[in-house]
Parts: C-alpha cells; sequence; structure tokens
C-alpha cells in the first residue's frame, strides 16, 4: 500500500526527493483498531497540489487508496503534512474555535450576564 501510495505522490509534486511516508498502526480503541495510518510530509511547495482545488486531489488519492484497502480487507487514513509543520499542534476548527465574548477585549462584560453583548467598534 505505501509503495502504491509512494507512485501516486511522486508522480503529482515537483520535488519527489522530498517524500516522507510514515506508517503508524492504530492499536486502542475498538473502532479504530487495526487502522493504518499513512502521515505524508511533503516540500512546502507541494503542499497544494496534493490538496488541490477545494480538496479534490487528496480526495482521489483517498478514494485510490480505499479501494484497494477494501481489497485487501484492511482501513487506512492518510494525512498530509508539509516539512514546516509542527506535528503535535493542532488546529481546531468548529464550534469551539470562535471568539469567546469573555474572550474578546471590546465586549463589555456586563452586558454577558443578561445574554445581550456589547461590542465596542
Amino acid at each position: 500500500m505505501q509503495d502504491i501510495l509512494q507512485f501516486i505522490l511522486k508522480n503529482i509534486t515537483t520535488v519527489p526527493a522530498d517524500i516522507k511516508i510514515d506508517v503508524q498502526n492504530e492499536e486502542g480503541l475498538p473502532a479504530q483498531a487495526g487502522t493504518t495510518n499513512y502521515i505524508v510530509t511533503v516540500n512546502p511547495a507541494d503542499v497544494g497540489r496534493i490538496i488541490g482545488k477545494e480538496g479534490k486531489v487528496i480526495k482521489a488519492i483517498r478514494t485510490i487508496m480505499r479501494v484497494i484497502a477494501i481489497q485487501r480487507g484492511v482501513h487506512i487514513r492518510i494525512s498530509v503534512v508539509s516539512e514546516n509543520d509542527v506535528p503535535n499542534e493542532e488546529i481546531v476548527v468548529g464550534a469551539d474555535s470562535r471568539v469567546r465574548p469573555q474572550e474578546d477585549p471590546r465586549v463589555d462584560p456586563q452586558a454577558q450576564e443578561d445574554g445581550s453583548i456589547t461590542v465596542e467598534v
């Protein structure tokens, strides 16, 4: 599986020598047990080429790899990072990532008690 992923990525990137694929096997929660994680590290200039517009290229790569994994009866996960990324740093996106009123210095803390928010502009 790693060889197939390496072949696909080598033909997409402009700096194929910088491709590194780390393989980690998950052994923990029952839902993740037996899952193989492929962590792809590439040159920062190639991250956009691998992800593609609206993520279409990485979705296609994941689809190809998923078909092969199903044929072999295994579970896989593919992650893409650039050489400049810090592995322990996570970017959380969702409802909890918005600026909370108490963290915004322009918000009047007295107004929060009754549910209204006052923002100074």
